[in-house]
């Protein structure tokens, strides 16, 4: 979110130049009250790794307690944020584009890995030798939609967490195949910040 020459600007250097897709973009327009609600959606139904935008992004992200790393790309943070001045302009705006983009990855790699006090409170990794389980159609469908909503960086951990999770629920409950019903409780148990019960 920010004046219509960013978002744009950003958004291609991101796209076309980068590799790194877009969830959404929104522009604000001289005399054209932004649509806050719209934006205000958009982060909490497709919170995506990293927000370029004003306080008010800042403030969504929070509201949602969302990890996403926040830059800022609006009056007044963009004047502050380099002596050089606007940050996006030219060779020297695209090398701090660049470099914002990928301190804000490793600060996102950062906030998904366990903290050492953490690592001896997690569940055993289920060993290879247990029985395995099958996965019916279904249930493959939603691992797959639920594994391409999260952001890249985290969709192999967030798939191995779910069909790990999937899978521990199919044996609980004494089935040889995980169902949508197996894949749509671990998804809530670990958005829910539970382990595998």
């Amino acid at each position: 979110m920010a004046t219509e020459t960013y978002t744009r600007g950003i958004q291609n250097f991101l796209e076309k130049e980068l590799g790194l897709p877009c969830t959404f973009s929104f522009s604000r327009k001289p005399g054209i009250k932004p649509d806050n609600e719209a934006v205000r959606a958009a982060i909490k139904e497709n919170t995506p790794l990293i927000v370029f935008g004003s306080y008010n992004e800042r403030m969504y992200l929070s509201e949602i307690g969302s990890r996403a790393i926040y830059i800022p790309a609006s009056l007044p943070g963009t004047i502050i944020r380099r002596h050089t001045g606007t940050p996006f302009m030219g060779y020297s705006g695209t090398t701090y584009l660049l470099q914002e983009v990928c301190n804000a990855l490793f600060d996102a790699l950062y906030n998904i890995l366990p903290l050492g006090t953490d690592l001896d409170n997690v569940s055993a990794t289920p060993a290879r030798l247990q029985q395995e389980v099958s996965w019916d159609s279904e249930a493959i469908e939603a691992l797959d939609k639920l594994v391409e909503s999260s952001p890249v960086l985290v969709r192999i951990s967030a798939a191995k967490r779910l069909r790990d999770a999937a899978e521990f629920n199919a044996r609980k409950s004494g089935q040889p195949t995980v169902t949508l019903q197996d894949v749509s409780h671990a998804n809530e148990n670990l958005a829910a910040g539970g382990g595998m019960s």
